[in-house]
């Protein structure tokens, strides 16, 4: 029903990360009641090859901890493939453990909710436009990870990523 293509560019030992992501996605997939077989990467990154990421692709110069990338396919492409390719999800797990740090998560906490971020982001959730939209991407993601048994409270801002933009400048 789920596959993941795992892609580790990094020096860090990534198995725990693996088994927690596929953990997530499952219950992401059940949450959501998916009936097509999905197929999706995550890729992990260092902090330099993520920035070029966000700046290259989303033309922002911070280090993102997460960044996806949906792919949007037709019913008759998905009945033709056999199942739906949704997209790819990039993690800095080097920016992971900064913001558990700053805000005070476990590194799993932290971890489980930017496979649930990326995982909904890919699934056509958006937080960026509306506030309806918000609510109802972050009340997803809150049951999700609950259903890992994983309590989350997002602490960061807005003014969190200006402020490391206004630092590259």
């Amino acid at each position: 029903m789920i596959n993941i293509d795992f892609i580790n560019e990094t020096d860090l030992k990534v198995k725990e990360w693996e088994e927690l992501a596929m953990q997530i996605i499952k219950s992401g997939f059940k949450y959501l009641k998916l009936k097509n077989k999905i197929n999706l990467s995550i890729t992990f990154l260092d902090s330099e090859p993520a920035q070029k990421l966000n700046q290259e692709y989303r033309n922002y110069s911070y280090i993102p901890d997460v960044t996806s990338f949906p792919i949007e396919m037709s019913e008759q492409e998905i009945k033709a493939l056999g199942y739906q390719e949704i997209g790819d999800i990039f993690i800095c797990i080097e920016e992971a453990e900064r913001k558990s740090i700053k805000y005070e998560h476990s590194l799993k906490e932290e971890m489980g909710f930017l496979f649930t971020h990326g995982f909904l982001h890919l699934m056509g959730y958006d937080h960026e436009e509306n506030e309806k939209d918000e609510e109802e991407m972050f009340f997803i993601q809150d049951e999700i990870l609950k259903m890992n048994k994983i309590n989350y409270t997002i602490k960061f801002t807005e003014e969190d990523y200006k402020e490391i933009e206004d630092k590259d400048e």
